[in-house]
This record gives structure tokens, C-alpha cells and sequence, in this order.
């Protein structure tokens, strides 16, 4: 189970790139107008201003355990020092419900469902339905081959996928500032009244939809992912994590600002597809251009979720929570083949399911993403006091009192969609009764691997876990 093949090939800007594309993705072309309707042009600006904040104080307490414990699996990492290997399990078990059962396997749908748009003929051919939903074989079979691409690309190494990365998110960069500029040179500002929705107010409309902006700014946490495989200092390791959360927050308000003074918020709010049909009233290669900038943010934002993934499996293996066949690399490339391999079976017979009941699987995600979220802020706190020995070359500004902050935000993200009755509750009974069924099968998964952890024994995972970490937080 050595690492010992593991290249240290991620560059700072590389994993800005994939840090910050992840988090970018697709919605900021078609959804600002179905913002600006709900909540205003003023509301939606405000709220990504607040939700970046927020967002910024989570990812900080990712910034110094990422920097202190640079290893694979992020939080199933950080987690062990503190809780053991329950708790290690626990939040492994949840990022594979964020990462692999919901993130990639949606782009198995997502990426034939955004090409539709131009080619109809993908929903032909329905061969079955799943929630009411059909499922179109066209569709299927694109998807699966958009699956197997990335498999692909990532399997060659992570400096191939690296490569990718970066010239995409460039070209996803320069349409981002296409629209800005455009928007500048026709639009007005006056465009934007009313600026928030008539009978609401103004805090009220911020409020609201910044804490649905944290579900659109969750990326940023892969990058603890892949802490072995940067070839940078562990500050800056901590340094590229805050940044891409902030930079890419700073990215969403400016386009969401672009929209709200390209046309009048009156003309916007009856557009289907946000910018992209924004751009196209000014001219229609314009839009077209926007339209690529969405399918650019789909691909990276898979790119960077099979690479986390696939780490996230390795990690498991790390721990004997999955065979120990999921943690071997491989002899040239240094990828964890295997883990990729299950990572992408896994997403494909997910995403075979379809939209329809795919969506179950996507809204408790961010529950999912937020436990992990919280484990983590958890995990700084008590480290702080618990390990201070340890090394902290990226210090949180404002130390445990920070972590605190963040991890009171993380638990409004994850009890609110708990609670009945609320716009951002879970649907009942479908995915209150999938959450419920993945904790228990998480249960009699955690049941099942208790014999081999004893046959490994305590010391064993910990330092598959931690490796050099290991000495410096028992040792010292």
C-alpha cells in the first residue's frame, strides 16, 4: 500500500485550475436570470458576496490542516488524529456520496443533457424510466463515453490531466471576461432596478440565497485530495485552497453583475438561459460562445471530480476499508488504476439511473459535503489544542475562533435541508429515505471491514493514513 509511486506533478496554477474550475462549472451561463428572479439582481450580487465569505472562513480550516497533513483523502486524513477510524470512515463515506455518487455521476447526464440543447435527437430512443423520467439510449451511451474519456485522461497520469485542466480553464477565463466586457460596453446600470424583488428585503434576499451560493463554492475541498501530488510548500498548498474559493467567488459576482446590466432586469427575468441567451440578443455567435463556456465548465468540473474521487477510493483502501488492490499504482503513470476504475463503474451505474432519480442523489450531496465540511472544522479545533506540536506552515487568520465561525455556518448548511417544511428541505420520502439508506449501508460496510482494521492493526492505518505526518503527531 506504499505511495511511493505518487508524483508530485500539481502545480500552484494547476491546482488553481482545479480548484477553481471545479467550483465554477456550468450554472453561471443558464441560471442568473432564474437568480435575478427569485431573489433580484441585488440579492443574487449580495448573496455570492456573503456566500464567498462564508465559504472563505470553511476553507481557511481547510487551508491549515491541508498545509500541516499534506496527504491523499483530505478529510479522511485530518480525521483520524481526532476521531479515530469511525470517524475517518464516516467522512469518507460521506464524500463518496459527494464526489462519486453524486458529482460524477450526475455529469454522466448532465453532459449529454447540455448538448441536447443543440442536438434533439440524444432524447430519442427511450429504452426505460426511472422516477418518471425516460432514459434515452442516445444519451446514455454519451454519457458512459464521456466517462470513460476522463477515465482515460486521468489513468495517463495527473500531469495529463493537469494539462487538460489548465487550457480549458484558461478558455473558460477569457469567455468569463468576454461577458464582462460586452456587458460593459452595451449594458447599463440602470438595467439592474428594481434590485431586489418587490415585497422582500433587501437583507432578507442576500441572506437567503447566500446560503444556497455554498452549494455552487464546494470545490475548493478536493484539492486536500490530491496533497501528496502537488509539487509545491505546504503554505502554498494552504494558499491555492483559500484562493480558489475567493477567486472564484470574485469570478461569480462579476458575471452575475454582468447579466444584471447587460439587459433590463424586466427583459432578463424571462430569459431561459441566462447568459447565454443574454449574449445572444446582443449577437448570436456571442451566445453561442457562452454556450461553450457552460459545456467548458462541465468538463472540468468532471476532470477535477474523478481525479478526487479516484483519491478518495485510494485513501478508503489506505484505511482497509476497501481492498487493499484499490490503493496500488500504477508502475509508470503512479495513478491508483483500480481506484479509478471502481470510481468510474460506480458514477456510470449511478448516472444510469437518469435525471429523475439522480436528483435524489444531488440534493443530499450538500449534507454529504457539509458533515465533511464540519468534520474538518472539528478536526482544526481540537488539533489546535490536542497536537500543537505539529507543524502549521499556513495559520489560519484568527485561529480556533475562525474554525468555530465556520463550523456554526456548516451546520446551518447541514441541518436546514433536515428540516421539514423549509424551501431547502429534502423531498420527502425519496431523498430523506436515500440518506437514510446510505447511512445504513455505511453501517454494514463499517461492520464488514472491522476484521481486517484488527488484522492491520491501530499503528498500521494510521500510518497508511498519515504517513510522515505519523511521527510528527505521536512522536513528538
Amino acid at each position: 500500500m506504499s505511495s511511493g509511486g505518487l508524483k508530485k506533478e500539481v502545480t500552484f496554477f494547476g491546482l488553481l485550475a482545479f480548484g477553481m474550475a471545479g467550483i465554477i462549472g456550468t450554472s453561471w451561463t443558464y441560471m442568473n436570470t432564474r437568480f435575478y428572479k427569485l431573489y433580484g439582481p441585488g440579492g443574487t450580487i449580495f448573496g455570492f458576496m456573503i456566500g464567498t465569505l462564508m465559504a472563505a472562513l470553511i476553507a481557511l480550516s481547510y487551508a491549515e490542516l491541508g498545509a500541516a497533513i499534506k496527504r491523499e483523502g483530505g478529510e479522511v486524513a485530518f480525521a483520524y488524529p481526532v476521531f479515530g477510524v469511525k470517524g475517518s470512515f464516516f467522512a469518507a463515506w460521506m464524500l463518496f456520496l459527494g464526489y462519486i455518487t453524486g458529482a460524477m455521476s450526475f455529469y454522466v447526464i448532465g453532459l449529454p443533457l447540455l448538448l441536447s440543447w443543440f442536438f434533439p435527437q440524444l432524447n430519442t430512443i427511450p429504452i426505460y424510466s426511472v422516477a418518471g423520467t425516460p432514459v434515452y439510449l442516445p444519451s446514455l451511451l454519451l454519457g458512459i463515453a464521456g466517462a470513460l474519456f476522463f477515465f482515460y485522461l486521468n489513468y495517463r497520469g495527473v500531469k495529463l490531466a493537469q494539462g487538460f485542466q489548465m487550457i480549458m480553464f484558461l478558455i473558460l477565463i477569457g469567455i468569463g471576461a468576454l461577458a464582462l466586457i460586452v456587458a460593459l460596453a452595451k449594458g447599463s446600470l440602470s438595467n439592474m432596478h428594481p434590485l431586489f424583488p418587490k415585497g422582500t428585503s433587501p437583507f432578507e434576499s442576500s441572506l437567503r440565497f447566500a446560503l444556497i451560493t455554498i452549494g455552487y463554492l464546494t470545490g475548493f475541498s478536493m484539492l486536500t485530495m490530491i496533497g501528496e501530488e502537488s509539487a509545491v510548500t505546504e503554505k502554498k498548498f494552504g494558499l491555492a485552497i483559500v484562493l480558489s474559493v475567493t477567486l472564484a467567488g470574485l469570478f461569480y459576482i462579476l458575471e452575475m453583475f454582468a447579466g444584471a446590466i447587460m439587459l433590463p432586469v424586466s427583459q432578463s427575468v424571462n430569459l431561459s438561459r441566462g447568459l447565454i441567451d443574454e449574449m445572444a440578443t446582443i449577437a448570436k455567435p456571442l451566445g453561442y460562445i457562452m454556450w461553450l463556456a457552460g459545456f467548458i465548465g462541465l468538463v472540468t468540473s468532471w476532470n477535477a471530480s474523478v481525479l478526487a474521487g479516484s483519491r478518495l477510493v485510494f485513501s478508503m483502501s489506505r484505511m482497509g476499508l476497501l481492498p487493499e488492490t484499490f490503493s496500488k499504482l500504477h508502475p509508470k503513470y503512479g495513478t491508483p488504476t483500480n481506484a479509478l476504475i471502481l470510481a468510474t463503474a460506480v458514477s456510470i451505474c449511478f448516472g444510469m439511473l437518469g435525471l429523475g432519480a439522480l436528483t435524489w442523489f444531488l440534493d443530499i450531496t450538500g449534507v454529504a459535503i457539509g458533515v465533511a465540511w464540519g468534520i474538518s472544522a472539528i478536526s482544526m479545533i481540537v488539533m489546535r489544542k490536542k497536537y500543537p506540536q505539529l507543524e502549521r506552515p499556513f495559520r489560519t487568520p484568527g485561529g480556533v475562533l475562525t474554525a468555530i465561525i465556520a463550523l456554526i455556518l456548516v451546520a446551518v448548511v447541514v441541518i436546514l435541508p433536515l428540516i421539514p417544511g423549509t424551501s431547502m428541505s429534502l423531498e420527502w420520502p425519496h431523498e430523506y429515505g436515500v440518506l437514510i439508506l446510505w447511512l445504513i449501508l455505511g453501517l454494514i460496510l463499517y461492520y464488514s471491514s472491522k476484521r481486517r482494521w484488527e488484522q492491520l492493526g491501530v499503528e498500521t492505518i494510521a500510518r497508511n493514513l498519515l504517513g510522515e505526518y505519523y511521527d510528527k503527531l505521536y512522536r513528538e
